[in-house]
Parts: structure tokens; sequence; C-alpha cells
């Protein structure tokens, strides 16, 4: 019934929000007789939750948007990994209009508008209202590292011209929202819903979500804002989500992609939980392994099978996994030794991406027996990420004994010894620790990683390495802004350095 009651209210919010910052709202999506007791809000709930997953995983704009993949082949990402937007993304390209998002952010706000009506017991009260600050604020947080600058937007009939807040001012509401909902939230392995059943995905947001989206943030605003004080807070978030008995690390780089890529593992923190069902699914292009795994996880395919979209060469594995004992050679890659060595006329000198193994096929039907989707979530945040950024936010203020301690625990899980390079190197190691560990995870976490260390000149391809401090000052680093933003409305400036490079309106 949640279904069916979630689609009406959906139609209804999609009417009035072709063009959400330019049109008026359509008040009778907040007053028409839904929002009465916890079946109401269960209903929306679920709808949040669809329109997450849809628009934050199940959708290639999100993969596409992200300039920092590994990969030496490129294709559709070449241009935007260049940083050389203009040449492959017009002004209404849906890469740099942020219109999806902000559906999210108002399915959210549709609930924080009208909780209060509901005939709601303070544990659903609290539940609900967690819900929605907690997603609106990991989607800001995800707007900001993307925009930086955007329409701050906290009520649903909220409509119209709208200027730009600052990124700083948006992320202290997210501050703000995260505090709150992690107050109303119980731990993870206590969440329970409104039939007072434990909620097992990691869609649902708990406290210790609430932590580990503080701790990314409060890790941001101390880069980009100068804040280094920030950077003991996120330490403090950190320890929160690491001490929390509901997240533990699997045992192995096997149990990486056997346990936590399918999803709601003990590791998993934030995810995007797929089912095999018809509002619920994910399509195997829907995940970035989709444009880098071929053979042997796709059926009907051979070693020599034509691989198109990205590909990462036997050279570049090697340099980035540096160390023969390192579990990722063999569990992310498919036999990556035993494979570079044969002939380049079949593997054209390139690794055979494996992280993502577990697989749906279509049953009937003339698809029979092809790859109908991966079966995994999206892992948007999981416990290695947290441990590493602890680690990275250590370095920086100096701890570099406890800085190595969380390195450590991460580089033995994958079978290496303990790091023994200098303090002077720690944070790159960091890096490409993270780089290792979390590769083709996620939505642009290598990219903002280098963004956050400062490391986008090294790291980066193409006009990222000739960026002056001039270009980054005026915002070289994030997106333009969609033509659609400035559809009826003058409020709208366009970030000055894309000004300059293409998207002048």
């Amino acid at each position: 019934m949640k279904k069916y009651l979630y689609l009406l209210i959906g139609a209804l919010f999609l009417s009035s929000c072709e063009d959400f910052l330019t049109v008026e709202s359509d008040t009778g999506v907040t007053d028409v007789n839904y929002w009465k007791n916890a079946s109401d809000l269960d209903a929306a709930n679920y709808g949040l939750y669809q329109t997450f997953r849809r628009y934050m995983a199940d959708n290639i704009v999100i993969k596409y948007r992200d300039r920092g993949l590994p990969f030496d082949v490129m294709g559709t990402w070449a241009n935007p990994s260049n940083n050389d937007l203009s040449r492959s993304w017009t002004p209404t390209h849906p890469c740099i209009n942020w219109n999806t998002e902000y559906y999210i952010i108002n399915e959210a706000n549709l609930i924080l508008d009208n909780i209060d009506r509901a005939d709601l017991t303070p544990e659903q009260y609290n539940f609900f209202r967690g819900q929605a600050l907690g997603l609106r604020a990991y989607v800001y947080f995800y707007m900001i590292q993307n925009w930086g600058d955007l329409p701050l937007i906290v009520h649903a009939e909220d409509v119209g011209m709208k200027s730009r807040t600052p990124w700083q001012e948006v992320a202290g509401q997210c501050i703000s929202d995260l505090k709150e909902a992690a107050k109303l939230l119980p731990v993870a392995n206590e969440l329970k819903d409104i039939k007072g059943n434990l909620v097992t995905s990691k869609q649902a947001v708990s406290r210790g979500t609430c932590h580990a989206i503080l701790a990314h943030l409060y890790a941001w605003k101390a880069a980009l804002n100068k804040e280094p004080d920030l950077l003991r807070l996120a330490i403090l978030e950190c320890d929160s989500v690491i001490t929390d008995n509901s997240y533990k690390l699997v045992n192995s780089i096997r149990e990486v992609c056997q346990i936590v890529i399918p999803g709601n593992s003990r590791e998993g923190i934030l995810e995007c939980n797929f089912k095999e069902t018809e509002y619920d699914s994910n399509g195997w292009s829907g995940y970035l392994a989709g444009y880098c795994q071929w053979w042997p996880v796709v059926p009907l395919t051979t070693a020599s099978t034509a691989r198109r979209g990205l590909l990462i060469s036997n050279n570049s594995v090697y340099k980035m996994y540096r160390d023969e004992k390192d579990q990722r050679r063999e569990e992310y890659f498919y036999k990556l030794d035993s494979m570079a060595k044969v002939s380049t006329s079949i593997t054209k000198g390139n690794a055979y991406v494996y992280k993502y193994q577990r697989i749906i096929k279509y049953d009937s039907g003339n698809q029979a027996g092809k790859i109908k989707s991966y079966d995994a979530n999206e892992i948007l945040i999981r416990l290695a990420d947290i441990i590493l950024l602890r680690a990275e936010c250590k370095v920086r203020t100096g701890d570099y004994a406890g800085a190595r301690v969380d390195l450590n625990h991460i580089r033995n899980r994958a079978g290496m010894v303990d790091y023994a390079g200098t303090d002077a190197s720690l944070q790159d190691e960091i890096q490409d620790e993270r780089e290792r560990e979390l590769f083709i995870e996620g939505n642009g976490i290598r990219y903002f990683d280098c963004v956050r260390n400062g490391t986008f000149r090294e790291r980066l391809k193409g006009k990222f390495k000739t960026l002056t401090d001039k270009d980054v000052e005026d915002g070289a680093l994030f997106l333009p802004i969609g033509k659609i933003a400035f559809n009826n409305n003058t409020l709208i400036l366009q970030t000055p350095y894309w000004k300059r490079n293409g998207y002048a309106y």
C-alpha cells in the first residue's frame, strides 16, 4: 500500500517541480490529507529512499560527473577528466544540472514540513525526522562538493528565484541537521521500523551514519575553508563511528567483494540499497562496474572480447598496487599476474576489473542468460573509508603515530605489512591507500580526495595540472551551473572560472 501512496505523492510533487526554483508551488502536495499517521509517513519515507536511490546511484549522470577516475582509457570520461568540460557537456547537459539533487531535497523537506501533522509515537517521530534530516544533509554535502555555493532550500514551499548561498552556510545547515539527527536516531544495530522490526538496510540513516557524514563534512570544510581546528572535530566524529559496535571490518579483501559490495554488511555505513523488485532495482549500467568490467564477470564474453568504456593497463594496476602481497591485486582484478603474461593480442595490455563479482542474469525471454544487473548496493560510505579518513586527519594534526595505526589497520587486512615509510610521505601514502581500497566505489571519492588534499595537480589529468591559484579561487574545481537554473531566475550567477571557460549565459 505504501508504494501506491508514495506514487501518488510523487506524481503531485513532480508536477510542481519541473523547474522547481522558478515556478509556483502546488500547495495541494502538502494540503492533501496524507500526513495523518505513521503509515502515511512510512509511505513518504519509502518515497524518499526510492528517490535517493534513483538519483544518487541508479543514475549514470552521477558516474559521468566523476572527474577523478584512475583509468588509462577514459572513453566518455576523457574530456571531463581533463577538466575540459565544454568539449563534452553543453549548457543543458544533465551532468551540470542540479535539479535531480533538489528532487531528493524537496522530498525530505515535504516530510520535515508535515511531520508535526501526523499522530506519531516519539520513536516514530524521531525515526522519520532523522531520516529526512540525514539524507537531506548528505545530498547537500554532495552538492557542495560539486558546485560550491548553491541555493539553500529547507522548506518545500520555498520556491521562486533564488541566489546562491555561500557553501559554508549550506555546510552549517548540514552540520546542524546531522547533529540533530544523531540525537534522534539510535545506533545502526538498534534501529527499528514502525512495526518494531530491526532495520538491516544501510540506506536507513542511523546515528553512525550521521557521525560518518559529519566526519567527511568537517574534513572538507577544514581543508577548503582553511579551518584546521575542524580536523579535531572530524577525528572525534570518526571515533564515534569506529567505536560503534554496529560496525566491523570484514576479515579479508575477498569478503569485501563477496559480502561488503553486495550490501548491508557490518562494514557498510551508508548505501543505496537495491533489490530485484519493480521499484527497488538497478540496471547493470547504473554501476560504474558496468563500464569497466567485462570478462569473466559478464556472461557470453571471453578474454578477447572487445572492451569498451573504461580501461586500466596492467602497468597502472601494478603502479597502484605495488605490494605483491596486496590481496586486492587478485580480488579487484581477475588473475592479474597470470593474465598480464597473456598475449597482448588478447588482453591489449589491460587488466580485467573484477571487484563486482556477483551478478543477476535474465532468466527468460530473448535476454535469457545475459547480465541484468549486479548483485550489489552502491556503497557510499563504509568503515574502511572512515578509518582512512581519520588517518588523514591525524596526519594533518601532527599525530603521525595514530595515523600509522589507522593506515596499518587497512593495509594489514589487505595482506600487507605495516607502513615503513617516513612521516613526510605518510599523507600521500594514506591517499594512495584510499585509492587502492575504494577503487570504483561510491560517487566521486577519488576526485573529492584530490580536492580535499590539494593534490589535484599531481594526481588528476589535463587542465587540472595547470590550474593557477586564481583559477581554483574562482571555482575551477567545482562544476559550472547548468543553464536550466538560470531560467526565469536573474539572481543566479555563474561560477567565475566557468563563465570564462564556455558557460557564460
